[in-house]
C-alpha cells in the first residue's frame, strides 16, 4: 500500500479555477484516482495530518520539537522545548503576515542571532540552540506545565495573517516575549525579524505513537522526523523508482507544490506537478494494478484509489478536477 501526502495539491485550485480560469494538467493523477473514495479526516495541515495517522490526540499539542531535536543532533532532549524557527513577517495596514518564504541563515548567521537573543531570555530561563541554522530551538522550563504555550504548525502558518495563530494559553507571556525578540532582530542583516514557536514537547514524557507504515519515503526534514517518530525506516528519495515499495505499507510525503501554492503562482505549480506526476504518479499507476493507493492534500480528506474491476466497464476512467473540489 502507498500513501500519498501532498500539501498544495488540491487546495488552491478553487480560487484559480475561479480568477485565472486555470486548468491543472494532471493526467496520471486523474487516471489513479478514477473511481476513488472520498474518506474524511477529522484533521488538517501536513504535520497534524500525519501525526494523527500516528494515533496522536488532535487536540493534544503536536510534539514536533522532541522528534526533529533527535533528528538534528542524534539523542533526546533534556528539557521541556519548542521549535522556534526563523521566520519573516510583513506589516500591512491591518495585519501582520509570515512570509512563506523561509529565511536561510547560515551557521555563522545562527550563532551570532542566538547569542544576541540568548543573552536577553537568560532572565526567563530560556535558551536558545540549533544543529542546523535554520531549525532552532527554544529550551527552558517555561515550557511545560500551566505556562507552556498552544502553537499553530509553522506550515500552517506561512502566507497568513499571524494575529489568531501566535501561541495561545498563557498567551500575554508568550506574545511579550515574541515581542522582544522581534524588537532585538530588527535591524540585522539576516532577513529574519522574528521567531515562530511551534511543536511544544516535554521531554519528560516522550509521546508514545502507534506505527502505521513499514516506511516512510520522501526527501523533506518532515519526512524524516515523522519516520523517527513512527520507528521506521526513512528511504530517501526523489523518485518512486529509487525506493523499495513491492511490499508493505509505505508513506511518501511531497512537498513540492506546498511553496508554489502559498505563493498563488499555478505557472510554478504546474511545472512542479509535472516532475511529480512523472517520478511518482505515474509508477504509481502501475503500483494500483494490484495494490491499494491512498491520496492526500492534508485537506481534511484522503481518495482511496483502487482501480475498478474489468467487470465494471461503466466507471470513468479518469477523475475530474470538479470531483475534488465538490468535495473539499
Amino acid at each position: 500500500m502507498l500513501e500519498f501526502v501532498v500539501p498544495g495539491l488540491f487546495q488552491p485550485l478553487r480560487l484559480w479555477r475561479s480568477d485565472f480560469a486555470f486548468e491543472p494538467g494532471a493526467p496520471g493523477i486523474l487516471r489513479l484516482c478514477a473511481g476513488a473514495r472520498r474518506v474524511a479526516v477529522p484533521v488538517q495541515g501536513l504535520e497534524n495530518t500525519l501525526f494523527a495517522a500516528l494515533g496522536h490526540c488532535a487536540d493534544d499539542e503536536l510534539p514536533i520539537a522532541y522528534y526533529r531535536y533527535c533528528l538534528d543532533f542524534g539523542v533526546p532532549p533534556t528539557e521541556p522545548l519548542v521549535c522556534a524557527d526563523p521566520v519573516w513577517m510583513r506589516s500591512g495596514i491591518d495585519q501582520v503576515t509570515l512570509n512563506a518564504t523561509l529565511p536561510t541563515p547560515d551557521h555563522a548567521a545562527a550563532t551570532q542571532l542566538q547569542a544576541l537573543l540568548n543573552a536577553h531570555l537568560a532572565q526567563d530561563g530560556l535558551r536558545l540552540v540549533s544543529q542546523h541554522p535554520q531549525r532552532w530551538y527554544l529550551l527552558g522550563s517555561a515550557l511545560t506545565g500551566e505556562t507552556a504555550p498552544r502553537t499553530v504548525p509553522l506550515s500552517q502558518a506561512l502566507g497568513q495573517s499571524v494575529f489568531a495563530l501566535l501561541p495561545q494559553q498563557n498567551r500575554r507571556y508568550w506574545h511579550r516575549l515574541l515581542n522582544e525578540i522581534q524588537m532585538l532582530l530588527h535591524d540585522n542583516p539576516h532577513g529574519i525579524n522574528a521567531l515562530w514557536l511551534w511543536g511544544v514537547s516535554d521531554c519528560a514524557q516522550p509521546p508514545r505513537l502507534t506505527p502505521r507504515w513499514d516506511s516512510v519515503i520522501g526527501n523533506s526534514v518532515t519526512a524524516q522526523t515523522v519516520a523517527l517518530a513512527a520507528n521506521v525506516p526513512y528511504q530517501a528519495a526523489t523518485a518512486l523508482a529509487q525506493t523499495d515499495y513491492a511490499s508493505g505499507k509505505h508513506l511518501v510525503i511531497l512537498e513540492d507544490l506546498a511553496l508554489p501554492a502559498l505563493g498563488d503562482n499555478p505557472t510554478v505549480w504546474q511545472t512542479a506537478l509535472d516532475a511529480l506526476q512523472t517520478a511518482w504518479f505515474e509508477p504509481a499507476l502501475v503500483y494500483a494494478r494490484n495494490d491499494q493507493v491512498t491520496l492526500s492534500s492534508a485537506d481534511g480528506c484522503e481518495w482511496h484509489c483502487q482501480p475498478p474491476a474489468a467487470w465494471r466497464f461503466w466507471q470513468p476512467r479518469l477523475a475530474s478536477w470538479a470531483q475534488f473540489l465538490e468535495s473539499a
